[in-house]
């Protein structure tokens, strides 16, 4: 449950009334809490599209992939959920994050991975151009990956905020 058809997390306004929130905070009893959370970084994500702006740059003309980006590509903030939190009433709102390193045992595993939360289809449309050009970026980006690559793996970095508000 999102608020992105309501809130505008880039430029911090709303774009409309929030039912919402002021929905559950409605419903909830005197004293009761409501917690909701969000990726506020997801490294390897980042690092996935980057590279392929990087090596296939054709993408960025894509509107079905300008408008639906691959899973976990959020861009909600913290400080926007206090600002709904506190704009329909809740009160000792609090921001709770924890970091995490997520290690993937090797590039086969990272890759498929990046598949299945949502660069299959994209990386489809990029073998559909020709078979060599998703092995020759698959390549590049297995060579990038190396900086990434510890004994156990290859590591990165999520961080996920929990906004608690309370009636």
């Amino acid at each position: 449950m999102g608020w992105y058809d309501m809130y505008d997390f880039r430029n911090g306004e709303f774009k409309q009334q929030d039912t919402k929130a002021e929905g559950i905070w409605r419903v909830l009893r005197e004293g009761g809490r409501f917690v909701c959370g969000s990726w506020e970084k997801q490294e390897g994500l980042t690092w996935m599209e980057n590279s392929i702006h990087r090596y296939y740059p054709e993408i960025l003309n894509d509107t079905e992939y300008l408008k639906h980006r691959p899973v976990g590509m959020a861009y909600e903030k913290a400080d926007g959920y206090e600002i709904i939190f506190k704009s329909a009433g809740f009160r000792n709102i609090e921001v709770i994050r924890e970091a995490m390193t997520f290690v993937s045992s090797d590039e086969d595993e990272w890759w498929r991975m990046m598949l299945y939360i949502g660069w299959d289809k994209y990386l489809a449309k990029i073998e559909n151009s020709g078979k060599d050009r998703i092995e020759e970026i698959k390549r590049s980006i297995f060579k990038d990956l190396q900086s990434h690559k510890q004994t156990d793996g290859i590591h990165f970095e999520k961080i996920v905020f929990f906004v608690r508000g309370e009636k």
